[in-house]
């Protein structure tokens, strides 16, 4: 069960009680309390996008060999429950008590907060597992010797193909034959419900006429990524899996609500999704050929810190310009409202904030259709009747048809 909270419940809490009154109002407004039952655990990891109060009760956190006894209504109750960052720290409720959910990521806009840059990773604070695995990682990435992923063969030869200001339908067929996943992928998708016509397209140079070289472009590189998500140790292949098909979910929502809002190609944005959270992909694969003995909130806190910064390493490796880098670096910033003008970071934000409403419910987390990037897109306008269009759900048929594609789906 959860409550709403006043403004002048945050006036005694660190540090959010140095935010002004109308910030702290705009903060309460995200906030919930929570009843929660004796003995129930809490993670700092799964608890890392709220800060936590402890309102009534008593809770016992447990960080490393160290316990401590919190009850509400002492000094260090007013502090949060976990520091962010000692992600390994645990709480078990002595007794029923009541939690102060507030939603980290605003609070760190409206203080101008922004996401640890390669330069203040070595300021965190770890323990000695975190410590060698993180501390590897940051110097392998410091040094510029992680290894990082390559754009499959004909992802690359069609981004460098695409330089040539003579290029003919007739080139860029022979390069994706070079696939025939992506091959027979590229042809679905010209007579698929985005772009099918009276006649069907019976082989690969005509898809490429119907579809145009740009989007030609676009679809290749993103139907060619999936190669990129596999593992060889079983530990990580459920991860590399998990990944590749949150990217496919999110890249086509953002395929969708690209069609809907003008001046965006939405085989760019599909794109821009599909590879919004890459980062993970070079810190799995470190830790499977470097044999770490690792648990999962181990790896998860790895992934919590460094997963931007790697993510922004590889995009700029594989040249797909500052567009695609803003949308790694910021796609996970709800309240994101620096520019008037909308882009591709504020469709990728909208489509896993989308996906996030319809399958989790944990936490205060804002609906879809609540924060900036709604607006900016012009999303948020009723319709003449007075009630607005879900776009998503209106477009079912599209979402499916692209995810097949991404999967590579026959049919």
């Amino acid at each position: 069960m959860t409550h709403p909270i006043s403004a002048t419940t945050l006036d005694d809490l660190v540090p959010v009680h140095e935010l002004g009154r109308d910030e702290r109002i705009r903060l309460a407004r995200s906030g919930q309390v929570f009843d929660i039952e004796a003995g129930k655990k809490l993670t700092a990891i799964q608890e890392y996008p709220w800060i936590d109060y402890l309102l009534s009760g008593q809770v016992c956190l447990v960080s490393g060999d160290k316990k401590e006894i919190i009850e509400a209504g002492t000094l260090r109750s007013c502090s949060p429950l976990f520091n962010e960052s000692r992600l390994r720290e645990h709480a078990v409720f002595v007794t029923p008590g009541e939690l102060l959910r507030l939603d980290r990521q605003l609070y760190e806009n409206i203080c101008g907060i922004h996401p640890p840059s390669l330069n203040a990773l070595g300021d965190l604070e770890l323990n000695d597992t975190e410590g060698i695995l993180l501390g590897k990682l940051y110097q392998a990435c410091k040094k510029g010797n992680l290894s990082l992923p390559t754009l499959p063969k004909v992802a690359k030869a069609i981004q460098e193909a695409m330089r040539d200001p003579n290029i003919t339908s007739a080139k860029l067929a022979r390069i994706v034959q070079m696939d025939m996943a992506v091959t027979g992928g590229l042809i679905r998708l010209a007579n698929s419900v985005m772009y099918r016509a009276a006649q069907p397209i019976p082989d690969v140079r005509n898809a490429i006429i119907r579809l145009g070289m740009e989007v030609t472009r676009s679809a290749v590189v993103s139907m060619a990524m999936q190669q990129l998500f596999r593992s060889k140790n079983p530990l990580m292949k459920h991860r590399m899996k998990a990944a590749w098909n949150r990217s496919v979910h999110v890249s086509a929502l953002s395929y969708v609500l690209a069609r809907h809002c003008k001046g965006f190609s939405p085989e760019q944005a599909m794109l821009a999704g599909l590879v919004h959270d890459v980062g993970v992909i070079p810190i799995l694969d470190f830790v499977s050929r470097n044999h770490f003995e690792v648990d999962e909130d181990e790896l998860e806190a790895a992934i919590l810190k460094l997963h931007l910064m790697v993510g922004e390493l590889v995009v700029d490796y594989w040249g797909l310009g500052p567009e695609i880098t803003t949308v790694v670096r910021e796609s996970g910033n709800w309240h994101r409202d620096e520019k008037d003008a909308p882009d591709y970071c504020d469709i990728v934000l909208l489509a896993r904030l989308y996906r996030l409403n319809q399958n989790e419910t944990r936490g205060p987390l804002p609906r879809y259709d609540e924060v900036p990037a709604y607006y900016k897109l012009g999303l948020g306008y009723p319709e003449a009747e007075g009630e607005q269009v879900d776009v998503v759900a209106e477009a079912s048929e599209e979402l499916s048809a692209v995810m097949a594609m991404l999967r590579g789906d026959r049919g």
